[in-house]
């Protein structure tokens, strides 16, 4: 790569070598890119604003990183979620949008039940980088989080990102809720608030993932074995059943082919009410389950 280049010259050339990616969506990753390494923004690269110094940087690196399919977020270290910055590795699955979406319906359903000044308890399992869990913590009123997973890799990110967002009021532990049911459950535990993203892509469709995700995200957290893929609600619903408070609400996300499985593991734990919630693509994308069905339509 040339040194002394304009914003736009060097935007243009990396654009030109990365080639893995469909051209818009490899523009959107080299504005991500310029923005996080030299603070360009996309006005900046627009007006072909001078570059003070990028000669330190080393480009062909990251470009062969990239053509190597391992996602953007890896290589700069950090992913955005509802607003907020979290660090990710390959320890973490990357926060999607989709998911962004789960936070926004827990944040809804406070204000809808108008629970807004009362002291909540929440739930995330399965945290990964701790992104639902901590959202909720800075979005929600008077709310307590914790947050479970398997992974001590997972859960040392979490943390991180808690410090980094100065989340205070969350707890990680390791917990696996394949094998998590005490004595503690039924005594101690008592969440208004149970939500979770747990592994639910079976092993037959990760022909149909892309490489970005199957060569370099944590499989510990994408993969369900084909002839049991509901395993991870079956131990939710389990757990939930015993720990949800009675006005209380959980929030799962879920594989789109299994949306009425899925509320039906829910429905046979006992819970009244189980309903699967498509998102902003009109795709099944979670269910809710509660144990009144006098909750609000959504």
């Amino acid at each position: 790569m040339k040194d002394n280049l304009t914003s736009k010259q060097l935007f243009d050339a990396l654009l030109h070598q990365i080639t893995v990616y469909e051209t818009q969506e490899a523009k959107e990753i080299v504005f991500w890119l310029l923005e996080h390494t030299l603070g360009l923004r996309k006005i900046d690269i627009l007006s072909n604003r001078p570059i003070n110094d990028s000669k330190n940087i080393d480009w062909d690196s990251v470009v062969n990183r990239l053509n190597s399919h391992e996602p953007i977020q890896y290589i700069l270290g950090e992913a955005i979620f509802y607003g907020r910055r979290f660090l990710v590795n390959d320890s973490v699955l990357i926060p999607r949008p989709e998911t962004e979406e789960l936070v926004a319906y827990v944040c809804q359903w406070e204000k809808k039940t108008q629970k807004t000044e009362t002291e909540k308890k929440v739930l995330d399992i399965g945290t990964g980088s701790g992104c639902i869990a901590i959202s909720l913590a800075k979005e929600l009123n008077n709310a307590q989080v914790l947050a479970y997973d398997i992974s001590e890799n997972a859960l040392s990110t979490a943390q991180e990102n808690a410090d980094l967002n100065a989340a205070a009021h969350v707890t990680f532990e390791k917990v696996d809720i394949l094998q998590y049911l005490s004595d503690k459950v039924k005594t101690e535990l008592r969440f208004d608030i149970i939500v979770s993203n747990p592994p639910y892509v079976t092993k037959k469709e990760a022909t149909q993932m892309r490489n970005n995700v199957l060569d370099f995200e944590p499989h510990l957290a994408l993969f369900v074995e084909d002839n049991d893929p509901l395993i991870f609600y079956q131990a939710i619903a389990r757990f939930a059943s015993q720990t949800l408070k009675k006005d209380g609400m959980v929030v799962v996300e879920i594989n789109e082919n299994l949306g009425q499985e899925t509320a039906e593991v829910f429905r046979m734990a006992g819970f009244s009410e189980a309903v699967v919630i498509k998102d902003i693509h009109q795709k099944n994308r979670f269910v809710r389950a509660s144990f009144s069905k006098k909750m609000k339509k959504d």
